[in-house]
C-alpha cells in the first residue's frame, strides 16, 4: 500500500504549459512529502476522479530556478483546478532531478519520462 499525500492545487508560474506539460503546483496539507527530488509515477484523485500522471519534486535547475517545487502533470488533463484539494500516491520513481543544457533537452526528457510512467501506471 502506498501513502496518500494531500494537498491544494496553487499558482505556479505557468512555465510547465509553455513547453507543453501543464503541472499543478501543489502546496501540501501536512508538509510530509520526504523524498529524494526527481520525476515519479504517481496517481491523483482530484473530485473523487482517478487520473494517472507523473510528479516532479525538486528546483528546476534547468530553468535556473532553485526553490523547491511539488508538481503534478496528469495525462490528458485540461481543467481549471486551481484551490481544489488534490490527493496523491507515488507509484515508483523514474529518475533523478537533471539539469539540463536546454529547454530543448529537457522537453525531450519529459516525453520520454511520460512514456516510461505509462508503462509503470497501467
Amino acid at each position: 500500500m502506498h501513502k496518500i499525500f494531500f494537498g491544494t492545487v496553487v499558482k505556479g508560474l505557468g512555465k510547465g504549459k509553455t513547453i507543453g506539460f501543464p503541472t499543478a503546483n501543489i502546496k501540501l496539507i501536512n508538509n510530509e512529502l520526504h523524498i529524494d527530488s526527481g520525476v515519479y509515477a504517481m496517481n491523483a484523485t482530484i473530485d473523487n476522479q482517478n487520473y494517472k500522471g507523473m510528479l516532479y519534486v525538486g528546483t528546476r535547475p534547468t530553468l535556473n530556478m532553485w526553490e523547491q517545487t511539488i508538481e503534478i502533470h496528469i495525462f490528458e488533463f485540461d481543467k481549471n483546478i486551481y484551490d481544489m484539494h488534490i490527493s496523491f500516491q507515488i507509484l515508483h520513481k523514474i529518475r533523478d532531478e537533471i539539469k539540463f543544457e536546454s529547454e530543448k533537452e529537457l522537453i525531450e526528457q519529459l516525453y520520454r519520462d511520460k512514456e516510461t510512467v505509462k508503462t509503470i501506471n497501467n
